[in-house]
């Protein structure tokens, strides 16, 4: 059943490994929106969102993402951010909530980053660059030598030739070495993204704890994220919290089904059909 997923279980698990028959405390849901989606898929499958919206209309469910909210919110269909309780974007130093902006974290970067940054840029291999390549965050910077917003065969074209050329990786060394001071890490096959050391992706943790004071957090990351931007909130994760490093939409929908049994049992009512979504 979960072919691609890999589990990290932190503390008394009441997932598939382990259920809990007392009355569940208040979880909240926090999704990697990378993976929502299936490795082939640029669009959200529809049955998928509309079956995470209706989970999302009974629990508090948020997403993370290490795009601006713009290009995130683009991605996600109407009905279901109308039903989120809010979306963690550019790394999780931006939480909105229907399009109103409820926290920011800000940071200057030097010149001297910018200028470095753009040099890569330049001297980049890629001979199919389309602008912009570069997208501003609050506290981010995000590099993309195929452009930020290129569409789906521009971007499989790219990845195809960063898997050839690993370019990507001499970059990630060299701004490291320059700016020991800041993160940097692959955000996907075709980008990488670039944090001060003074912002943590641990602070989204904070925030929804703060916002949920009673609540556990179950999370559930794509492996990129998991092991890139988001790790330091991962490390930071508190031991009743919940993580799962999943492969795509199918795992989640199954995770899902269970939670919403989970649920119906604990109101004492008669389950419903649920519908399940699979890899298309």
């Amino acid at each position: 059943m979960f072919s691609n997923s890999r589990f990290k279980l932190i503390g008394q698990v009441a997932g598939p490994f382990g259920i809990q028959k007392d009355s569940p405390r208040s979880d909240v849901f926090l999704f990697d929106v990378n993976a929502l989606f299936e490795a082939h898929q640029s669009e959200m499958d529809s049955a998928f969102s509309g079956y995470l919206a209706e989970f999302a209309a009974q629990r508090s469910c948020y997403l993370l993402s290490s795009l601006n909210y713009a290009e995130t919110a683009a991605r996600i269909p109407s009905r279901l951010r109308r039903t989120l309780a809010g979306i963690f974007s550019s790394a999780g130093t931006e939480l909105w909530r229907q399009n109103d902006l409820l926290i920011r974290h800000d940071h200057d970067f030097c010149d001297d980053l910018y200028e470095t940054v753009a040099k890569l840029v330049l001297q980049s291999a890629y001979p199919d660059k389309q602008a912009p390549l570069i997208d501003c965050g609050p506290a981010t910077l995000r590099i993309c030598l195929a452009g930020t917003r290129i569409g789906r065969t521009a971007k499989r074209n790219y990845v195809a030739w960063e898997r050839e050329h690993r370019e990507l990786d001499k970059f990630v060394a060299a701004i490291r070495t320059r700016f020991p001071n800041h993160s940097v890490c692959k955000d996907s096959e075709g980008s990488l993204l670039i944090m001060p050391n003074t912002y943590s992706t641990a602070k989204v943790q904070e925030h929804l704890l703060r916002r949920h004071k009673s609540a556990r957090l179950v999370a559930y990351l794509g492996e990129t994220a998991a092991r890139g931007f988001a790790k330091p909130m991962c490390d930071a994760f508190l031991k009743d919290n919940i993580l799962s490093t999943v492969g795509g939409a199918s795992d989640i929908s199954q995770l899902l089904s269970y939670e919403m049994r989970r649920m119906q049992e604990h109101l004492m009512v008669e389950p419903a059909p649920l519908r399940l979504v699979h890899g298309a």
